[in-house]
């Protein structure tokens, strides 16, 4: 009885997950260079999973815990790393989410056509200038990050 009840618990949990396949262009101030990434990130009930397979990495955040593979071995972050990463990955299912109430915790929200701007408000304003989002008939297509080293993160949805 038990294992059917977790058997249908796991197929619950698969079908509200939601997979896109994504481009990410990051721009590095420091070395004034741009890197292109291809990957696959899946929104879960309690956190999210990003797989990079032509560089063979995975990051998995569930329930505020951050695990990172390079070719299919767990690698450690220090951890000012792991915060860092956990925080963007708060505002992406926030975003993704459309939390409007979490996204008013971390941000002040100005609209304009499809571009909504968010500026930090409180801790994270130590890491990010702000982000912009971009819809489409409500969807989420693209999302750039502004950072306050001058480095840029964009991520635009490919499906």
């Amino acid at each position: 009885m038990l294992k059917k009840f977790f058997i249908v618990l796991l197929l619950i949990g698969n079908l509200s997950a939601k997979t896109y396949n994504f481009t990410e262009l990051r721009y590095s101030d420091a070395t004034d260079r741009y890197k292109l990434l291809e990957g696959k990130i899946t929104f879960t009930p309690g956190g999210l999973v990003i797989i990079y397979p032509k560089i063979a990495k995975k990051i998995e955040y569930k329930n505020d815990s951050l695990r990172y593979f390079e070719n299919n071995k767990e690698v450690s972050l220090n951890n000012f790393q792991a915060m860092k990463i956990m925080q963007y990955f708060n505002i992406l299912k926030a975003v993704h989410n459309n939390d409007k109430s979490e996204i008013q915790e971390m941000f002040e929200i100005k609209n304009k056509n499809n571009m909504e701007l968010l500026k930090p408000i409180g801790s994270i304003k130590k890491y990010i200038r702000y982000i912009k989002t971009f819809k489409e008939k409500g969807k989420l297509f693209s999302i750039k990050l502004f950072l306050q080293n001058n480095d840029t993160i964009s991520i635009n949805i490919d499906d």
